[in-house]
């Protein structure tokens, strides 16, 4: 999949955030977001999620021509990891994972049977009926993972996945990492970590004077 990013612009008032933000992204690329704070490095991402709009810019997606800001259907193509997490707190695991699928009325079988895959695969089947307050950081991050991968997104956004983790939680979200990639997922990861940034990623993108100035990585 191609992920074209074409002339975000993003304004508060009198203040421009950016003037031209533009991008090119593929399957299976990680990809971080860097600048200084106030660049709008978070903003970057809720616009792509749909939930910040944009004074003007849009995306392709293999072609096809879309407005993020318009809350279709489409916008299930990007999934979102929040800082926090944002898991529903006096929902369980599973009733966080099942909520949003229930919502768009998929399959129940499927939504079951997905929920539970999910759950083997990050380690988090014997937390199933916990709430996220029982949960350790990193336990709340593969929670929040896995049910931003609930609905088979495209592309992957995380914003700040390490500010809240210790050094082991860190390299366990490393790890999770790989099998996203490994399904051609588009990885979007917005981190003030430079080391970390460049440990993981294929390319950077520094948000400099309402621009984004691309670094590519030999890792």
């Amino acid at each position: 999949m191609e992920l074209k990013i074409r002339n975000f612009k993003k304004s508060y008032g009198d203040k421009v955030i950016w003037s031209d933000l533009s991008a090119d992204m593929y399957s299976g690329e990680i990809i971080s977001v860097q600048g200084r704070s106030g660049e709008g490095k978070t903003t970057f991402l809720r616009a792509l999620n749909g939930l910040e709009k944009l004074d003007d810019g849009y995306i392709e997606i293999d072609g096809k021509k879309i407005n993020p800001s318009e809350n279709t259907g489409d916008n299930r193509i990007f999934g979102m990891v929040f800082q926090n997490f944002n898991l529903f707190p006096h929902k369980t695991v599973w009733e966080n994972l099942i909520f949003a699928p229930e919502f768009h009325k998929m399959n129940k079988d499927e939504i079951t049977r997905k929920a539970n895959d999910l759950l083997d695969a990050l380690e988090l089947t014997e937390h199933k009926y916990k709430l996220p307050k029982q949960l350790s950081g990193g336990q709340s991050q593969r929670v929040a993972i896995a049910r931003a991968s609930m609905l088979d997104p495209k592309v992957m956004c995380f914003d700040e996945p390490t500010s809240a983790l210790d050094e082991e939680s860190i390299e366990n979200f490393q790890k999770v990492l790989e099998p996203l990639r490994q399904k051609q997922m588009i990885i979007i990861i917005v981190t003030h970590d430079g080391n970390f940034a460049r440990s993981i990623s294929d390319k950077i993108l520094h948000i400099e004077d309402g621009k984004f100035r691309e670094e590519v990585l030999s890792n």
